[in-house]
């Protein structure tokens, strides 16, 4: 029979709350176990890859990780049954607020032995909430960073591919799988392949233009007519209405830059500064025409919705009239920008 590490020990420690004599516990029953090292360490290998110091001042920790280890108990109890029965996980949260299910697929990923059979199936759905920054693994574990208002959904049947969909902004540091490749579709249709590599994708669906930069590797870039094979530091904008591409030597640091919290914008026109800010912060705004080709030299750091635009009119000539509600009937936040 498996021998399983009492959960209360693992609590305390992942939680940062164990005492001497708990961490000598736990190292005893590693150095007697291998069992209950690679139980003890596929769980911390997904908290450590998944949650950061802002996530844990905005959970309740001792919380999240009892409800991960009561479902992966009832995962380690049904046992061989798994091998017997195709197993899927539908996980659907928004940023940190369901990290339970994100820490339990990590684990199901990490510790590959019997629960991971050739016809497992795995789906995940991320949102990253309007103005937020979310840091997140997946179950094949790559790393992905999303910019606020994105959304992603993670799919892969059993030994195939690994499947992305995603409106929005996201970083991905791929892990290596040549055998399973790792492909992006974005909502101007757009295919990503990669194999192990890091990328930038920009894909909101309000607007026609889609950007892909290349950090490191290699990917391989195709709307079904065209393709385009990438190297670094190369940054490919695809027009989906015009049905035509553009690829050049991008400044890459800056547009990746708002991983670390930063909005970059270096003699950018204001009418495209604020529709990124529209898009990273759901926002809808409606530029004077005297301001849309003002030119703007700025870069923002972890700074909020009302302190960018503050800071915008500290510079330029120019007042905010703010609407709740959009023309269009939703919810979006309306922002009117008029000259001063």
């Amino acid at each position: 029979m498996k021998r399983i590490i009492d959960d209360d020990l693992i609590v305390s420690c992942l939680a940062g709350e164990a005492d001497n004599g708990e961490l000598e516990e736990l190292a005893k029953e590693m150095a007697g176990s291998d069992e209950v090292t690679q139980d003890f360490l596929a769980i911390k290998n997904v908290w450590d890859a998944t949650v950061s110091p802002q996530t844990i001042s905005s959970i309740d920790v001792n919380e999240s990780l009892r409800k991960t280890l009561s479902e992966i108990r009832e995962c380690d109890e049904a046992g061989l049954s798994f091998k017997r029965r195709s197993l899927k996980f539908i996980m659907r949260f928004a940023a940190v607020m369901s990290l339970p299910l994100l820490l339990l697929s990590g684990y199901l990923y990490f510790n590959n032995n019997a629960l991971r059979p050739q016809h497992v199936a795995v789906a995940l759905d991320v949102k990253a909430m309007p103005g937020s920054l979310v840091h997140t693994l997946l179950p094949d574990s790559t790393e992905v960073w999303m910019n606020g208002g994105t959304t992603l959904w993670y799919h892969q049947e059993g030994e195939g591919r690994r499947d992305v969909t995603i409106e929005g902004e996201a970083y991905f540091k791929v892990a290596k799988d040549t055998v399973h490749p790792f492909v992006v579709t974005t909502p101007s249709s757009l295919h990503i392949e990669a194999v192990g590599t890091e990328f930038n994708i920009c894909s909101y669906p309000s607007d026609s233009l889609t950007s892909v930069t290349l950090t490191e590797g290699a990917v391989r870039v195709d709307d079904n007519s065209w393709e385009s094979s990438m190297t670094p530091d190369q940054t490919i904008v695809y027009n989906s209405n015009q049905k035509k591409s553009v690829l050049y030597l991008g400044n890459t640091e800056k547009i990746v830059s708002w991983r670390e919290g930063n909005l970059a914008f270096h003699n950018e026109m204001l009418k495209n500064v604020y529709k990124r800010i529209g898009q990273i912060f759901d926002v809808q705004f409606d530029v004077d025409k005297r301001l849309q080709n003002v030119i703007l030299y700025a870069t923002f750091e972890n700074a909020s919705l009302d302190q960018i635009l503050s800071l915008i009119q500290k510079s330029t000539p120019l007042n905010y009239s703010i609407y709740e509600d959009s023309e269009d009937g939703t919810s979006k936040k309306r922002i009117k920008v008029i000259a001063g």
